[in-house]
């Protein structure tokens, strides 16, 4: 019984051992499909839009189960028959906890100071290949982005 036991222990750590951890680095390489940078731009009720480009996000994911991302980007209001112009990059960051099943991933910011809570951020983790889908909110007009981040050892 006691060889058997050994060997049962044995293979469960094999196993373990072949799972990659999930804590590291991921920054995004596509925004909707789209190679960083990229635009989208989300109309507004009075005809105007919303320009939004995204140079580069990072989500680190801490062993702790907390998790930190991090955006650098440019954001206007571009009126009707304007032009975008341009802005100064603006940059901000999210923290949070995380947690993870299987190869889902559920992010859940923290409440900032005066702010409303944000809400939960699921993703699913394939590989070094990690995919979330959230909504933004233009006013009431909602918008889907979906990002693509890849593990990348050189970040943080």
């Amino acid at each position: 019984m006691l060889p058997m036991l050994t060997l049962a222990l044995a293979l469960y750590a094999g196993i373990v051992s072949l799972v990659p951890p999930v804590q590291g680095s991921y920054v995004v390489r596509t925004m909707n499909g789209k190679g960083l940078p990229t635009d989208i731009r989300m109309p507004t009720p009075a005809g105007a839009f919303r320009l939004f480009r995204l140079e580069q996000g990072v989500l680190t994911l801490k062993p702790a189960g907390r998790f930190t991302l991090y955006f650098r980007y440019y954001h206007q209001l571009v009126q009707r028959g304007a032009r975008p112009t341009s802005t100064p990059v603006l940059s901000d960051s999210e923290t949070g906890t995380y947690r993870v099943d299987g190869g889902k991933l559920l992010l859940s910011p923290a409440k900032k100071a005066k702010e409303r809570s944000r809400p939960n951020i699921a993703a699913t983790l394939v590989g070094e290949e990690l995919r979330a889908s959230y909504v933004l909110m233009n006013g009431t007009l909602p918008y889907r982005v979906t990002l693509v981040f890849r593990r990348d050892a050189s970040f943080w």
